[in-house]
């Protein structure tokens, strides 16, 4: 027994000292840090740091001041923010497997139920399905060759309203009508009408209010999640009751096309694949794509085409320069169409051009770190929230010459000039997450530049003898648009115009 008890003690001390050799080994190779990033205070960490409104602004500060990897905390939640292109496809595209994830959102994904949408779906097996339904729908160039004649259309129909009602206050309007135009027709088989299509305006107010709930910092909840247990007749619970109206809103724009296509024949999405799609759980994650399709690209297109409009009005040169390349390709007996898109390179550089100039989503959407992860000498932990900080990719001054102007040149590379980095592979996202729909806005938005330098003459207002001088600046919470300026819009000629009255006389008897 004495031996037994001697043998004991004698492993245990071994162990021990093992133990404890291994914890001096440890403590002099002190742990990486976290990335920089201004101060931290008790509690609430980072909370001051983050604005309730134009969160993107603070992005910028914060680049400029600790770097391309910059980590900040809030009530506890780390968070990452990558400012630069290298970092974020070193992350987010190479080491996608764990960071392919969504935050929990707890106002926008779970009290006002966009958590069920691919945009902040959680990575898992229903995100692979939804994706995998969209991209074969609209996720290859010869997927989106089958749509291109409904894309041109509605092309057609947006320039006929803007010819009949030239007015800059309403242009915004007819962009948002052109883009839900197109994504209702391929989404259910709907054609739009133009006497405000009630659709088109359900399809509005929510992602407008996914844009104000989603906003990071502007909702308590987030931060403290527990705060959504409270009941909505509490003094400061005026969040529950915001959010119940919101998710309202949600499942009407969800339901109500849904029920209008899913009998329907034809090409449509929900047509595509509703016959296959036949359990409740099916059906219902066929609902929720083609809600995502419907209301996740109507904004963002919205914002591109609108701004192609300003950078038009301001650089009266590019557009001439886009009008004589499209009369020289198309001609003045057609109106331009997707197939001209190869011999059409100007326009293409005005389009990636103008998707950098004004990123929609310029603090891109956010992923989240599913485990601890090292880079450049830091620990990034498991839990994080990782933010791609696009605005600062796009305007990075070591990337672009003269980030601040906008210049189609700077994707045309001369004898004495390599072109500048393709904007594409950043503005549309990374990794897994990187969005389905981008080759369908990138064509919409290429057919609807085009066709405006085609058919229209953009130019700046004058008052009372003054040319007005636009600004460019952006305004939003999350999807950012440029704000609301004059302009003059006159047709090329009457033959341009009669082209449009034409196309657009065709699409009403198809429709017909």
């Amino acid at each position: 027994m004495v031996v037994v008890y001697a043998l004991s003690v004698s492993i245990a001390l071994v162990c021990l000292c093992f133990l404890i050799q291994k914890g001096l080994k440890r403590a002099a190779v002190p742990p990486l840090p976290f990335p920089p990033g201004p101060r931290r205070w008790p509690l609430i960490g980072n909370l001051l740091d983050m604005p309730r409104t134009d969160f993107w602004e603070i992005l910028k500060r914060i680049r400029r001041e600790y770097g391309d990897v910059v980590y900040v905390n809030v009530f506890g939640q780390p968070i990452v923010i990558l400012n630069s292109l290298q970092a974020a496809q070193d992350l987010l595209d190479q080491r996608s497997v764990i960071y392919s994830d969504r935050p929990r959102m707890p106002m926008a994904g779970e009290l006002c139920g966009y958590a069920d949408t691919l945009a902040i779906m959680p990575y898992g097996a229903r995100f692979r399905t939804t994706r995998k339904l969209m991209h074969q729908f609209m996720g290859s160039r010869p997927a989106i060759e089958k749509h291109a004649v409904v894309q041109q259309q509605e092309v057609s129909r947006m320039l006929l309203r803007i010819l009949k009602d030239p007015r800059p206050e309403n242009l915004q309007e007819h962009i948002r009508r052109v883009a839900g135009g197109i994504i209702l027709r391929l989404a259910y088989g709907y054609p739009t009408r133009e006497d405000g299509d009630p659709f088109v305006r359900r399809a509005e107010t929510v992602v407008t209010q996914f844009s104000q709930a989603s906003v990071p910092g502007v909702f308590l909840v987030d931060a403290i999640p527990l705060l959504r247990y409270l009941p909505s007749w509490l003094p400061g619970a005026g969040f529950k009751r915001l959010a119940r109206s919101y998710y309202s809103e949600l499942h009407k724009m969800m339901d109500e096309p849904m029920e209008w296509g899913k009998d329907t024949d034809g090409q449509s999405f929900v047509a595509m694949h509703g016959r296959a799609m036949v359990s409740a759980e099916d059906q219902y994650t066929l609902k929720m794509a083609a809600g995502t399709l419907y209301g996740g690209g109507l904004d963002t297109t919205v914002s591109s085409i609108y701004a192609l409009f300003l950078a038009l009005v301001l650089n009266p040169d590019v557009q001439a320069k886009a009008k004589a390349e499209v009369d020289r390709v198309v001609g003045s007996d057609r109106l331009p169409a997707l197939a001209d898109r190869e011999a059409l390179p100007y326009i293409g550089a005005i389009v990636k051009e103008a998707l950098r100039w004004n990123p929609a989503l310029p603090a891109g959407i956010p992923h989240r770190l599913t485990e601890d992860d090292t880079y450049a000498g830091y620990v990034l932990p498991k839990g994080a929230i990782v933010i791609p900080n696009l605005l600062c990719m796009l305007r990075d001054e070591g990337t672009y010459h003269d980030p601040a102007r906008f210049s189609p040149e700077r994707f045309l590379p001369d004898e004495g000039r390599s072109a500048e980095q393709d904007p594409l592979v950043m503005c549309f996202g990374f990794g897994r997450r990187i969005c389905p729909g981008r080759l369908l806005a990138e064509t919409t938005i290429f057919l609807a530049c085009a066709t405006i330098v085609a058919v229209l003459d953009v130019s700046k207002a004058v008052v009372d003898g003054v040319v007005v001088e636009p600004a460019f600046e952006s305004v939003g919470p999350a999807v950012t648009y440029p704000k609301k300026f004059c302009c003059d819009i006159e047709p090329r000629s009457e033959k341009a115009a009669a082209l449009v009255h034409a196309a657009a006389e065709l699409d009403n008897s198809d429709q017909a």
